[in-house]
């Protein structure tokens, strides 16, 4: 299994890669450009969330934790107490890292079926729904955020069935095909579950594909 570091810098390099040129064709600006990245490295670092032995991890449940309830209270803002808005924000704080997140690591095995394909669509999915639907960004960006997401989920992905050959291809570990999979032999009532959620959301929260033609003539304007 390749280390945190390694995971964060193919991240890293992928992201970086892939947004370039929507950056010269004017798909994004600046701070879309950074904010794709960000999300490229978050779904390079996503399918380790059910180790929970991984400080990272832990690191990164206390940020959301305390970022997520965040994203809530900005939109009561106009509507409640000052008081209200902070009781609110602490109870969801400490219900997520308390009862959420402690809940996920309990009933997750790590390299299960959080680990898959899957997860990294369903993730990604999940990421268009919240900055379209909830947060009400443009459908393209809202689509590229979810892409970017699950692009790094597969970079770690891929780079845990490569760590499991040796250089010489000599040899496999024992690791070898758990991490790349579309389902889990030992959860497939798991499994189940996240293919039904991704055909929930894809009837609740279509796509309209017609965007991806103003996305690829948008590459015309590419100067090489």
């Amino acid at each position: 299994m390749a280390s945190f570091e390694q995971h964060v810098s193919g991240a890293v390099i992928t992201s970086g890669v892939l947004v370039t040129p929507l950056y010269s064709a004017g798909i994004v600006d600046m701070n879309q450009s950074l904010a794709l990245l960000a999300f490229g490295i978050l779904g390079g670092v996503l399918p380790d969330m059910d180790s929970e032995n991984s400080r990272p991890i832990q690191i990164s449940f206390r940020i959301l934790s305390i970022f997520l309830p965040l994203i809530a209270v900005l939109s009561l803002a106009n509507s409640e107490s000052v008081f209200s808005i902070l009781g609110f924000w602490a109870v969801s704080s400490l219900l997520l890292h308390f009862v959420v997140f402690r809940s996920f690591l309990n009933m997750t095995v790590h390299r299960g079926v959080f680990h898959s394909v899957p997860m990294g669509l369903l993730l990604g999915y999940l990421f268009i729904v919240l900055f379209r639907d909830i947060m009400e960004y443009d459908e393209l960006f809202a689509v590229l955020c979810g892409i970017f997401v699950f692009i790094g989920f597969i970079v770690h992905l891929l780079m845990d069935e490569l760590i499991s050959l040796n250089a010489l291809g000599l040899s496999i570990k024992k690791s070898f095909g758990t991490a790349l999979k579309f389902y889990d032999k030992n959860n497939l009532y798991g499994t189940g579950i996240i293919y039904v959620a991704i055909l929930v959301l894809a009837f609740v929260y279509p796509i309209d594909f017609d965007i991806f033609v103003e996305f690829f003539e948008s590459f015309e304007n590419i100067k090489l």
